[in-house]
């Protein structure tokens, strides 16, 4: 049977694996488009060559190469473009999203139920050797809660008023240990950049939707023929097919990981918390409830511990769902290794 540790390497795995495939897959959207035309205008200055040269009676040898060195110059400004849009999403980004939700910050003295959070929020800080974050509440009565931040500093946590009035304290204690994991295991910043990029591949698709591209012109029927505009030919085909459909393959990609993350924080929290059984209890609450978390945005539901378009514990399975199915989720934490030994750790104190 699995432990901790095995869940939570074999997710940083199938994250990396992803993560590089979508960094191929930018890499190949920025650079097609240069090398489909690096190949193509070679072809029509070898044949301006071959026209300008031209001997009536006689044959003459090839001419020789004329091609230019290979710039990405395409390529380059999407990297430069994506850069700065990255960088003023995720520098931006965790006052954006609190604001949005209406939250407030969190103060002992307001209730008894925030200095209970806040203290968990504490705790959980020094179980996973981080500086606490910034603690909101939303005022939603739907059970959620959710992580944002990019550096240290930059750190929130927030929940939901039905998810304080919803969760006893090893319960809330297991949900903030999540939502700690994520900001630890750089998950927000991550998930941020990546929807930042997934933006940016359905402008480049709409772009390339409404623009009339490129008609190779010139030279004779040989050199339209010739193998340098097969292969520039091809290569323009494959990334016209690619730029259209890259909003639905990185979003595709996207939401892998966010689910993938999803299963690495639950084990993370367990590991904080050495009480596993406390986040599927949480969890059961949360999918219960299968109420919207109406002030949460569907663009920030990568950041939630549950889609806060109404969870369910057993939601029918979608290649574009931000989270696991709950049932799966309680599932795995119910089968780590040792699981019953860390129940019931911590006392019951709300």
């Amino acid at each position: 049977m699995a432990t901790l540790l095995d869940l939570q390497q074999k997710n940083r795995r199938k994250t990396n694996i992803i993560v590089i495939c979508f960094v191929l897959f930018f890499l190949w959207l920025g650079v097609g488009l240069d090398l489909a035309l690096y190949y193509l205008k070679g072809t029509r200055a070898d044949a301006r060559y071959q026209r300008s040269h031209a001997q009536p009676t006689a044959t003459y040898a090839s001419p020789p190469t004329q091609r230019k060195p290979f710039y990405p110059l395409f390529g380059g400004l999407i990297g430069l473009v994506g850069a700065g849009v990255a960088w003023w999403s995720v520098s931006n980004a965790s006052g954006t999203i609190l604001r949005t939700m209406m939250a407030k910050p969190a103060r002992r003295e307001n209730s008894p139920a925030e200095q209970v959070l806040i203290n968990i929020v504490e705790e959980m800080s020094i179980a996973s050797g981080m500086p606490p974050p910034s603690v909101w509440v939303i005022p939603d009565t739907d059970p959620n809660a959710l992580a944002t931040g990019m550096k240290d500093g930059d750190y929130h946590i927030a929940v939901t008023q039905g998810l304080l009035h919803s969760l006893n304290r090893d319960e809330l204690q297991a949900v903030v240990a999540h939502e700690i994991a994520h900001l630890k295991n750089s998950d927000t910043r991550l998930m941020t950049t990546m929807t930042v990029l997934v933006g940016m591949a359905a402008l480049i698709s709409e772009f390339v939707a409404r623009v009339r591209f490129f008609r190779v012109s010139g030279g004779s029927s040989s050199d339209r023929n010739s193998s340098d505009t097969r292969i520039g030919a091809i290569i323009l085909v494959l990334w016209l097919l690619t730029a259209l459909l890259a909003p639905v393959v990185t979003r595709l990609m996207t939401m892998m990981v966010s689910r993938e993350r999803e299963y690495l924080a639950d084990a993370s929290a367990a590991q904080f918390t050495r009480n596993p059984e406390a986040l599927a209890r949480a969890l059961e609450k949360i999918g219960y409830a299968a109420a919207p978390t109406k002030l949460v945005k569907p663009a920030s539901a990568h950041l939630c511990i549950a889609s806060p378009e109404a969870a369910d514990l057993e939601p029918d399975e979608s290649w574009f769902a931000t989270h696991p199915p709950i049932r799966k989720r309680i599932d795995r934490l119910r089968s780590l290794a040792g699981a019953s030994a860390f129940q019931n750790t911590i006392p019951m104190r709300y």
